[in-house]
């Protein structure tokens, strides 16, 4: 599940396949096998829960992917990795990745998904990953280790549905780095546009990760335009998979809907046209934006994450209190002194000496909240 091939066998050379951005995944495949992948995906989800718990039990080295040796927290990522909704999840991205790469290959009288069914498809999977991202992006080892080793064992999941729907043509190497690389891309536009969970931390700082590090942005820049400090531009501007799924966001330099389908304030469609330039894919690049019902299910999913995330410190809102337990009036410190003893020490000021007090800042509205549920900073809604 990497970026970079072997060229041919037997050779140390290798070349770099960066993911896409944006088009179509369609993959044709050859006539042979033509009728084994005009059938949809049928695997069952005991199927997928049975062989994604022994390979997460037998085969997933997770002791290699993170410096750490704390037995209760590799218990825990492993906990996570074999709940309900990690099966369900790569079933649902199963369904979605057929209809999106080979679907394109079933004969014109037969059933093909509507627009609604994809839909349906792309809520159903943000709702489940949010609930991921709700759970651990708030952590170190959250970031660092169970997001990371998650997306691999989804991405593993997906390529074991394919190998047991369509043997043939994943038993020949080029179709199985074809729907390998389709899987990398899907993830990435779907949960990942800066492929900030497609990597591990203890492998980052290996010679041949930095290698290829060097690679990939001389290749950005020169290919796509992509230099590093736009990317670093971008990403600062970044907003989450979720707030633009659930905006109805559309392409970026294109029209903007309003209403239920669009945003209606200018601040929010600025922030997210910043979003989406230098690196990030397009919002309609996997889905049409799901309309009505499906948008509510990705606000509410974006609100509850917005509601379970830890207070920033120093946030506009929060009640501070003096010692005696009662909350300080306007303009007044918390500290009965009005300047802390660390303070002190810089200033010069001996600790108990009153200070002037400082004017009292303007009251900020509500609309603050609102911009920040519309996209705003991706730590705080994301």
């Amino acid at each position: 599940f990497a970026c970079e091939r072997i060229v041919s066998d037997g050779r140390e050379d290798s070349e770099l396949c960066p993911w896409p951005l944006e088009g179509p995944l369609d993959l044709v495949v050859p006539e042979l096998f033509q009728e084994e992948v005009s059938e949809p995906i049928r695997v069952s989800s005991d199927d997928v829960q049975r062989h994604t718990t022994q390979w997460i039990r037998d085969s997933l080295p997770l002791a290699l992917l993170t410096s750490k040796r704390d037995e209760r927290i590799l218990l825990g990522v492993r906990e996570t990795l074999e709940q309900a909704q990690v099966f369900r999840l790569i079933g649902l991205l199963s369904h979605l990745l057929y209809w999106l790469a080979l679907g394109i290959n079933r004969p014109l009288n037969q059933q093909s998904l509507t627009e609604t069914g994809l839909s349906v498809l792309f809520t159903s999977v943000h709702e489940i990953w949010s609930g991921f991202e709700k759970e651990n992006r708030d952590s170190p080892v959250g970031v660092s280790l169970v997001l990371p080793t998650l997306l691999l064992t989804v991405k593993h999941g997906i390529e074991r549905c394919f190998e047991a729907q369509y043997p043939s043509m994943m038993a020949v190497k080029e179709g199985r780095q074809q729907v390998v690389e389709r899987i990398n891309t899907l993830t990435m536009r779907l949960f990942d546009p800066d492929c900030t969970f497609a990597r591990f931390g203890k492998l980052d700082g290996t010679g041949q990760a930095i290698s290829l590090m060097k690679r990939l942005d001389i290749y950005m820049a020169s290919t796509l335009g992509f230099t590093k400090a736009k990317r670093l531009c971008g990403l600062a501007h970044r907003s989450t998979p979720l707030v633009r799924a659930a905006l109805g966001a559309v392409d970026v330099g294109a029209t903007w809907a309003g209403g239920a389908a669009g945003c209606s304030d200018y601040r929010t469609r600025a922030m997210l046209v910043h979003s989406d330039v230098w690196g990030a894919p397009p919002a309609a690049s996997v889905a049409p934006p799901p309309k009505s019902e499906g948008q509510q299910i990705l606000l509410r999913a974006a609100l509850s994450r917005l509601a379970s995330a830890p207070p920033v410190p120093g946030q506009i809102g929060r009640a501070q209190t003096t010692p005696g337990g009662q909350r300080p009036k306007r303009g007044e410190s918390p500290c009965p002194s009005g300047v802390s003893a660390r303070s002190s020490k810089r200033s010069g000021i001996a600790p108990g000496t009153a200070t002037p007090r400082l004017p009292a800042l303007p009251a900020r509205t509500s609309s603050a909240r609102g911009q920040r549920l519309e996209g705003s900073r991706p730590r705080s809604v994301a």
